[in-house]
C-alpha cells in the first residue's frame, strides 16, 4: 500500500509539473501533444498576407490582408484584421481601419501599443513611399490614430518591427552603413524614448535579413535571410550570450528549398513558433528549433 501511495505521489508531481509548464498556454493555440513537425495552425482556416501576432492572453490574433483601396500607382493597400477566440472557435475577422496602408502587426508585450509597417506617405496617404514603422496606442475607444516613429525611421526602407519585454525595438533596414541589402537593427528604449538604432553586425550578412521575431527576454532572435543569387529565403536563429550575438544557424528542421518561410512569430507563452508558408500559418514546438 505504501508503494502504491508513493507511485501516486510521483504521478501527481509529474502531472502538476507538466501542467505548470502549460499554465499560460491558451486553448486558441495550445495542443495536448508534442508538435515535432510543423502543422497548419487552426487547420489552415486562418491565412495571412503578412504578419502573425497573438495578444498576451492568446484570445486575439492579428494578421494582414489586402484591401480594395489602392495607391495612386495602382498598388493595393494592406490592412490589419483581428480574429477573436471564443467558445472553441475563431470569429470572423474584424477590420482595424487606420485609414493608411498597414500590415505586419506587432503588439507590445503589455498589448498597449500596436506597431506595423506602412507604405503610406506621412502627409499624403495615397502616395506610396519606402516602408516606415508606425505605432498606435490602445485607448478606451479602441486604437488611436497611428503616428510615425521618427526616432526609428529613416529615408530608407525600415520595416518588420519586433518588440521585447524591455520595449527594445528590433527591425530591418537598408539604410546606409549596413552589410547587405537589408540589415537587422535594434533601438534601445531608455527613459521612454527610443534611441538611435544600432546595426547588429554579428547577425547580418552581405545578403538580406528580413522578417524577424525577438524572444521577449532577448535570449534569441529568429529571422529569414534572402539570397538574391539563388532566390532563396530560409529561417535562421541566433542566440545571445552576454551582450554578444552568436553566428546565426539555419533552421533546416523547417526550411524547404522550394518555399519561402516568412513572418516568424512566437506564442505569448513562448511554447510555440509560428511562420507563414504560402499564406498559411504553420505551427511547431519551439523546443524543436533549439
Amino acid at each position: 500500500m505504501r508503494y502504491l501511495s508513493y507511485l501516486l505521489l510521483i504521478y501527481l508531481f509529474i502531472g502538476c509539473k507538466h501542467s505548470d509548464n502549460r499554465t499560460n498556454c491558451h486553448a486558441s493555440y495550445c495542443l495536448s501533444y508534442e508538435l515535432k513537425t510543423p502543422i497548419k495552425f487552426a487547420n489552415g482556416e486562418i491565412t495571412t498576407n503578412n504578419g502573425i501576432n497573438f495578444s498576451k492572453n492568446g484570445k486575439d490574433l492579428y494578421v494582414s490582408k489586402p484591401k480594395a483601396k489602392t495607391f495612386k500607382n495602382g498598388k493595393s493597400f494592406m490592412g490589419i484584421v483581428q480574429y477573436m477566440y471564443d467558445q472553441g472557435r475563431w470569429s470572423t475577422p474584424l477590420n482595424i481601419d487606420f485609414m493608411i496602408d498597414a500590415y505586419h502587426p506587432v503588439l507590445s508585450t503589455d498589448n498597449q501599443k500596436l506597431f506595423f509597417n506602412s507604405r503610406s506617405h506621412p502627409d499624403s496617404i495615397n502616395i506610396s513611399v519606402p516602408h516606415n514603422i508606425w505605432c498606435s496606442e490602445k485607448t478606451p475607444k479602441g486604437w488611436s490614430k497611428p503616428r510615425l516613429l521618427e526616432q526609428i525611421n529613416s529615408s530608407s526602407y525600415d520595416s518588420y518591427p519586433s518588440i521585447a519585454s524591455s520595449n527594445n525595438l528590433y527591425f530591418n533596414s537598408d539604410r546606409p552603413g549596413g552589410k547587405g541589402g537589408m540589415d537587422i537593427y535594434v533601438s534601445y528604449y531608455d527613459n521612454g524614448v527610443y534611441q538611435k538604432p544600432i546595426n547588429i553586425k554579428e547577425i547580418n550578412s552581405t545578403h538580406s535579413e528580413n522578417d524577424l521575431v525577438i524572444d521577449h527576454n532577448e535570449r534569441f532572435i529568429i529571422f529569414n535571410r534572402y539570397i538574391d543569387s539563388s532566390n532563396e529565403i530560409d529561417l535562421y536563429i541566433s542566440y545571445k550570450e552576454g551582450n554578444v550575438w552568436k553566428v546565426p544557424k539555419r533552421l533546416d528542421k523547417i526550411n524547404s528549398p522550394d518555399d519561402w518561410e516568412l513572418t516568424p512569430t512566437l506564442s505569448p507563452d513562448g511554447h510555440y513558433f509560428f511562420y507563414e508558408l504560402n499564406g498559411v500559418i504553420m505551427q511547431i514546438d519551439i523546443t524543436e528549433l533549439h
